[in-house]
Parts: structure tokens; C-alpha cells; sequence
């Protein structure tokens, strides 16, 4: 659970968060395609990727023998 919970609020707020309110601040005339806002654009895209990655990892490893509860005696 921490590893998911981990994965997807870390990714939000070191790359999606940042670049939306960039994005957000930035004129608004501008198109998304600009040499202003294109890098924001790129770095939410690439936080929205390493977030599902990093998800489906997360949930591939808990459906799997390896993300069984352990007990240490």
C-alpha cells in the first residue's frame, strides 16, 4: 500500500503539480506548443507516464506470489 500510495502522490508532486500550475500561470494566449510552455507540457507528460509505470508495477508486484504478507518471528 505505501509503495502505491508512494509512487503516485511523489510523481504527482515532483512532476505533474509543478508543470499544471506553470502551465496555469503562464499567458494563456500562448499555444500549448510554445517555447514557454512546451517544457511544462513535456514534464507533465513524462510525471503522467512514470506515474502509471510506477502504478502498474506497484499492483503487477502485489498479484504476484513476491507481494504476499510476510511474518517476521
Amino acid at each position: 500500500m505505501l509503495e502505491i500510495t508512494g509512487g503516485v502522490s511523489a510523481t504527482a508532486l515532483a512532476f505533474i503539480l509543478p508543470a499544471a500550475c506553470y502551465i496555469k500561470l503562464v499567458d494563456k494566449r500562448l499555444p500549448w506548443h510554445s517555447r514557454t510552455k512546451l517544457p511544462a507540457v513535456l514534464m507533465a507528460t513524462l510525471g503522467v507516464i512514470v506515474m502509471v509505470i510506477s502504478l502498474y508495477l506497484a499492483l503487477a508486484k502485489s498479484w504476484t506470489p513476491e507481494g504476499a504478507a510476510k511474518i517476521c518471528i
